[in-house]
Parts: C-alpha cells; structure tokens; sequence
C-alpha cells in the first residue's frame, strides 16, 4: 500500500535522475502521523474506477510535502497537476462502468474502515510497471522527511 504524492507517467531517464537530485533537496520538516479513515471511490461509489481509503491524521503536514514534491518535479520539467489532490489509499479498482450490486454499496457505505496512526518518516520514489499481473513497484530512491 501506498499513498501517491505525484504521479509522473512515463518519463525519459534523464527526467527522472534530475526528479532524484531535486527531491534530495527537499527540506526535512521532521516526522508525522496519519492513519487510515473511512472507504470512498473515483468518480463516485455508485459507479466506482477506483475504491479507496481516506487518509486522517496530520494531512497538513502530508500537503506540504506533496507541495514540496510538486515543485521538485516543476524543476524537472513535469508538469504540474491541475486536480485537486486528494491523499488516499486504493484498494481496488474496476473496469465497468456497471453501477456496483445495492448489496456491495450499501457494505461500503456502512464499513467505519479506521486504523491506528503511524509515523510517517520518508518518502520513496517509486517506478510502477503495469502487468497482466498487477502493477509492480521498484524504489529508485528513500528521502528522509
């Protein structure tokens, strides 16, 4: 599991070893704790792409990284995102624009999903690679926060 902070799309590898000295300059601002809250979906629980799990806890903390990230990749000539971003978990996702079964939706919507908190204390930069297997994750590089 993870929580995207920005997502790149496929990127030339001059891109993402500039991406990498960036984010190295990131300034720390120090540990902070986020836990997991509630269940929605992308573009809405009716007919849901993407199931996700809220993240609570210290968001405004976790903004400012994203922010921080968000100009580390500008200066690496990755365009800003123009959505607004919300910090989540996925925990499923869907290829039907078929509106999910009442019985599911009514179980989704009742489900009070929360976890303890934990310290949050780095942040990785991740190459994903779809597969007919699911996506695969490989760290290119851990920045302490």
């Amino acid at each position: 599991m993870h929580i995207t902070l920005k997502f790149c799309g496929e990127r030339p590898s001059e891109t993402v070893d500039m991406l990498l000295d960036n984010l190295k300059s990131i300034r720390p601002t120090g540990p902070f704790d986020i836990n997991i809250e509630g269940i929605g979906a992308f573009p809405d629980m009716v007919r849901p792409r993407v199931a996700w799990a809220g993240v609570r806890g210290d968001t405004e903390h976790l903004f400012k990284i994203r922010d921080e990230v968000e100009k580390a990749a500008l200066k690496a000539s990755i365009p800003k995102e123009n959505k607004k971003y919300t910090p989540h978990i996925t925990i499923g996702r869907r290829n039907s624009d078929i509106p999910l079964p009442e019985k599911a939706l009514s179980s989704m919507q009742s489900e009070a999903l929360m976890t303890s908190p934990w310290t949050v204390r780095e942040i990785t930069l991740m190459r994903s690679e779809l597969s007919p297997m699911g996506p695969r994750y490989t760290p290119l590089g851990l920045f302490k926060i």
